[in-house]
């Protein structure tokens, strides 16, 4: 059963028809009374991270709702925090926010304040930065700072600067306006990986590369990595994927393996799937196994945590 809080925050997502409060109060209460089904505690649907916190209760909008500049649309999902603020909902109609040309039928989602946090827009704009540089953005998903600084959007068109981001994919932004993330358009070295075109790299506030994705296998010393990798300060690799087996201080981990290492080089745990395989009835099991090494190698801990579906795959099941 949905808490009183739960059902009110519901009906305060209309607005007010002009027969007064107190009537409109007594219709909603009794939609929202026989639609509690509709509404329950899971959090927003957010197309980047990181996602806005819950709980969120979610209804269908009964009308008509302003956020802002930003109408709402009726029949449509909407969700509202404890405070009664409209997390998420769906745009009735076009609307330029902020500099942002937002589309119709666009799933919203919103900071606290009010400000959008993501959205769709319906065609390409350019937004000027924190340091003064501007970006031309696609007609795509949006994501915007608390303080209206840009975040995230789809490249539109070619940018200015090493190394060079490919036009078409996403591109993001520290607030300061430099770049945090971007995908490349051409080879790009960086700590002794030689990435290729397609790759992506992150960099911090500072500037500095912290990690990125690899879609090719790329060499890491001796090792062979692929997929996402993490940086230290200095440049030596924190976090990665192998893409081929290698033994490291006599230990020997499979391609898949997850390796962390610290500042100096030397292992500091890893992780991967020890064994694999199905129950009589086709359910998938799989043991996974953490250990953790001192900086001479020695293991410190380790365990296996074993894991097992509840169900069978479609394959396995009778027609």
């Amino acid at each position: 059963m949905k808490s009183t809080r739960a059902r009110t925050a519901v009906c305060l997502a209309g607005t007010v028809p002009p027969y007064g409060v107190v009537g409109v109060c007594m219709i909603l209460a009794v939609l929202c009374l026989s639609s509690q089904a509709l509404a329950d505690d899971r959090g927003a649907f957010c197309e980047l991270s990181p996602c806005v916190p819950g709980p969120v209760t979610r209804n269908k909008l009964l009308t008509t709702r302003k956020v802002g500049a930003l109408t709402c649309k009726p029949a449509e999902e909407i969700g509202i925090d404890a405070k009664h603020r409209v997390v998420f909902c769906t745009t009735d109609r076009v609307a330029d926010v902020e500099g942002l040309p937002v589309a119709k039928d666009a799933y919203t989602l919103f900071h606290p304040s009010g400000r959008i946090y993501q959205t769709h827009v319906r065609s390409p704009f350019v937004r000027t930065l924190a340091d003064g540089a501007t970006v031309t953005c696609a007609a795509d998903l949006v994501a915007l700072n608390d303080d209206g600084t840009l975040r995230y959007c789809t490249l539109g068109a070619p940018r200015v600067g090493a190394p060079r981001a490919r036009v078409g994919q996403g591109i993001s932004f520290h607030p300061s306006g430099r770049i945090a993330s971007l995908s490349l358009d051409e080879p790009y070295p960086i700590s002794g990986l030689a990435l290729s075109a397609g790759s992506t790299v992150r960099w911090d506030a500072q500037g500095a590369v912290i990690g990125g994705y690899s879609p090719e296998v790329v060499l890491a010393g001796s090792l062979s990595i692929q997929y996402d990798f993490a940086l230290h300060p200095n440049g030596q690799l924190k976090l990665a994927t192998l893409a081929s087996s290698v033994q490291i201080a006599g230990h020997a981990f499979p391609d898949s393996a997850t390796l962390s290492f610290r500042a100096d080089g030397s292992l500091a745990a890893a992780e991967y799937i020890e064994a694999h395989g199905f129950m009589i009835h086709g359910e998938p099991w799989s043991d996974k196994r953490y250990t953790t090494f001192d900086t001479k190698g020695q293991v410190l801990t380790t365990r296996v945590e074993h894991h097992q579906a509840t169900a069978r795959p479609p394959k396995f099941r009778k027609k």
